[in-house]
């Protein structure tokens, strides 16, 4: 059985909450079509294996097409917003209850993103979760990035909660490690796009679950 005595919890979005990382690795196809490119075979299979940040630039670089960094991670980021917009769906189920259930506890919650906040404010809002959350940041936000564990440092500070008392909600490996070498306890969720780290996530994690209903 979870034990629900702790004050704080920090949420990943994509692959966490929502089940939109298969959107994220696919931003790589939208942006090729845009931009009138081929997609051979091989880099469809790469796709569900690399970063989409990654592998367009690397596509980016090959293509000789004039944007730089910035410009291109913009542009996938434009992609993320509509599907956060029309298509994004809920992790599971048992989300909603799992969140009422901490919140019915009396424990502060946030969202810790690597997409835009604005954005994914959209998808919260939308699926009707925002609320739950006293507020929802991303890698922009502040000095540190998700793999740094004084991004998290800046969480507890504002969620005002000390590190034994918070778990961290996560689906990525490198997230995990941080959010471990800042003392924080670590809930891993199982999604499809992140099997090949999955043997060191569940070594790593403290929990690991596929469904928020094994912790009801």
């Amino acid at each position: 059985m979870f034990n629900y005595d702790f004050d704080a919890a920090i949420f990943d979005m994509d692959g966490t909450l929502l089940d939109t990382m298969p959107y994220w690795r696919f931003t790589t196809l939208e942006f090729m079509l845009a931009h009138q490119m081929p997609v051979p075979d091989e880099l469809l299979t790469r796709m569900f294996k690399t970063s989409s940040r990654k592998l367009v630039m690397g596509v980016v670089g090959q293509s000789g097409l004039q944007m730089d960094k910035k410009a291109v991670v913009t542009e996938l980021e434009g992609y993320m917003n509509r599907h956060y917009l029309f298509d994004a769906q809920l992790k599971c189920p048992s989300v909603r209850p799992f969140l009422e259930r901490l919140k019915g506890e009396g424990i502060r919650m946030c969202v810790a993103t690597g997409s835009p906040r604005r954005y994914a404010r959209n998808g919260l809002r939308r699926l009707g979760i925002l609320d739950y959350f006293d507020f929802v940041t991303d890698n922009y936000e502040g000095e540190h990035t998700k793999d740094k564990p004084e991004y998290f440092d800046a969480l507890l500070a504002r969620l005002g909660a000390r590190r034994e008392r918070c778990w961290v909600f996560e689906d990525a490996l490198y997230a995990m490690e941080s959010a471990k070498a800042c003392g924080l306890r670590v809930c891993a969720i199982e999604d499809d796009t992140q099997m090949a780290d999955r043997e060191a996530i569940k070594a790593l994690a403290d929990v690991y679950i596929r469904d928020y209903e094994e912790l009801m």
